[in-house]
């Protein structure tokens, strides 16, 4: 039997009625009501996303890119990495992934000293356009043992990896095992993990935008919660790379994976 559970309903809720496609009314659960939604208080809606969301296994993986350099003539050498806590391919033809950024953030500045790329305020990159770009940064996708990786790149303030310099305070790209990427000069892939993307942007969407909304109440955050805006963005994907490991362990990584808010990898299929 289906139930629609609430409990985050308040005394100065608002109602309102979805209009049903198959009949061109409001929708209805039985012949005598129509089908009345709450409006949920918006800490309580907050909270009741990320309670669903952490029900639902989400891939670990970590983006990094050349910060720019303090001339503003392009990119320097240090490599800024972060872990996303949103991420999943859109599509295939084209190849294309999404992922999203908390504002402020040093590596929105990273990815976009890369490439210039539209806004949603602008006129959207032709296919060709996309394609003759070249790939500036990359996505890791972690393996059950690179917990540790996910951990250190989460924390806010994580330190960048200067190329080229030895003995950098522990640094899990001097203590990890690492080679150098194929596709972007310098950069650097972890070997054991279940692969890297090499991508270009090609959009950035930032939602916190009142042409989505339709209203100024996000534009500085969420007023009800604390949290801060995010950005958005679209990349294409032009490589993909795999650490050189033996096949024997090549065929067995597994893929890290948040739940419940604890690392988890997969078991045997069902």
């Amino acid at each position: 039997m289906l139930r629609l559970v609430s409990s985050y309903a308040t005394s100065a809720a608002l109602n309102i009625i979805i209009p049903c496609a198959r009949t061109g009314g409001a929708a209805h659960f039985s012949s005598s009501a129509s089908c009345l939604f709450t409006k949920q208080d918006p800490v309580a809606l907050s909270e009741a996303i990320r309670r669903i969301m952490r029900t639902s296994a989400q891939p670990v993986a970590l983006v990094s890119a050349f910060l720019p350099s303090d001339l503003g003539t392009g990119p320097s050498n240090q490599i800024h990495t972060t872990t996303l806590s949103s991420f999943t391919t859109v599509s295939l033809a084209p190849p294309l992934v999404a992922f999203s950024i908390r504002l402020p953030s040093r590596m929105a500045d990273a990815l976009r000293a890369g490439a210039a790329i539209p806004t949603s305020h602008h006129q959207s990159p032709t296919p060709a356009q996309i394609m003759s770009k070249k790939p500036h940064f990359l996505i890791h996708i972690l393996s059950s043992t690179q917990g540790p990786l996910s951990d250190y790149f989460a924390k806010p303030g994580a330190p960048p990896y200067v190329v080229g310099q030895a003995n950098q305070d522990g640094h899990p790209f001097d203590t990890h095992p690492m080679q150098l990427s194929e596709s972007v000069e310098g950069q650097l892939i972890p070997r054991d993990a279940v692969g890297t993307l090499a991508c270009s942007l090609v959009y950035q969407l930032d939602l916190t935008s009142s042409d989505l909304h339709g209203t100024t109440e996000f534009e500085n955050g969420c007023i009800h919660t604390d949290e801060v805006g995010s950005m958005l963005f679209l990349a294409h994907i032009h490589h993909v790379e795999q650490g050189d490991v033996p096949p024997s362990v090549s065929d067995v990584r597994k893929p890290l994976v948040y739940w419940h808010q604890k690392y988890h990898t997969c078991n045997e299929a069902l």
